[in-house]
């Protein structure tokens, strides 16, 4: 009994000095520049401490290639066989990422986003996506609390949610990779007075040139209805109402 006992005191000791011993924040920095290389993103943290269930960090920073960013107070991630499993915080709120090589999966619950462009400022996001890494396809669907929305339509009231079920294509080649997005959009402001729907699309260019915008969004507020016209690109965009 005291050999067996001796030899399960071995393997404990052993096994954890493996754990200990286990380069967390190599393979989690690996995966962290494979995640970013599928997705043209630029992800930034400030590393902790690290066990078997992942690398704590704090002050993590996310930015799109579309220059929308994230900034979480916390976060946990951990490296997986093809790439990594991440939550990340801002107060309560979390954002959870699955990466396996070939996918990535996004939910957000109630996350900050500074959109990058005049349009949304910085908003409150609520949704999921998936984006296919070899074939640059996705699909996804979002809810956007933006507290002043800045366009020129006359809104009695600024503050809108905004609806969008969005699909991400492939526009460029191997050599060039490039992607798009399409969304369908639904828009009422929070005194439900005013409403907008329609269409918008973002093609990607070369980095550090913003996406492309076109888009056409018909309005009803209580001073009448219209068509709104967006063009430009998602930093500087140009629009233009038609009034109906």
């Amino acid at each position: 009994m005291k050999v067996f006992a001796k030899i399960v005191a071995f393997c404990f000791l052993f096994i954890a000095f493996l754990l200990w011993r286990f380069p967390y924040n190599t393979l989690v920095a690996r995966a962290v520049r494979q995640a970013e290389i599928a997705t043209g993103a630029s992800i930034l943290y400030q590393p902790g401490s690290a066990s078997v269930l992942g690398l704590k960090v704090k002050d993590l920073s996310v930015t799109m290639a579309s220059g929308a960013s994230f900034q979480f107070d916390r976060a946990r991630i951990f490296p997986t066989r093809k790439g990594l499993r991440a939550t990340a915080y801002q107060g309560e709120n979390e954002m959870k990422v699955n990466f396996n090589g070939k996918a990535i999966s996004v939910k957000l619950d109630d996350i900050n986003v500074e959109s990058g462009t005049s349009v949304l400022g910085s908003a409150r996001a609520t949704g999921k996506l998936v984006y296919f890494v070899a074939t640059r396809k996705g699909e996804g669907s979002l809810r956007l609390v933006v507290p002043e929305l800045g366009l020129p339509i006359p809104l009695p009231d600024k503050s809108v949610e905004l609806g969008s079920t969005f699909v991400i294509k492939n526009l460029g080649t191997a050599e060039a990779p490039r992607t798009g997005v399409s969304s369908e959009l639904n828009l009422l402001t929070g005194d439900g007075s005013s409403s907008a729907n329609g269409t918008l699309s973002l093609e990607g260019q070369p980095r550090p040139a913003s996406p492309l915008l076109n888009g056409n969004l018909r309005f009803e507020v209580p001073t009448g209805r219209g068509t709104l016209r967006l063009s430009g690109t998602w930093d500087k965009p140009i629009t233009k109402i038609i009034p109906q």
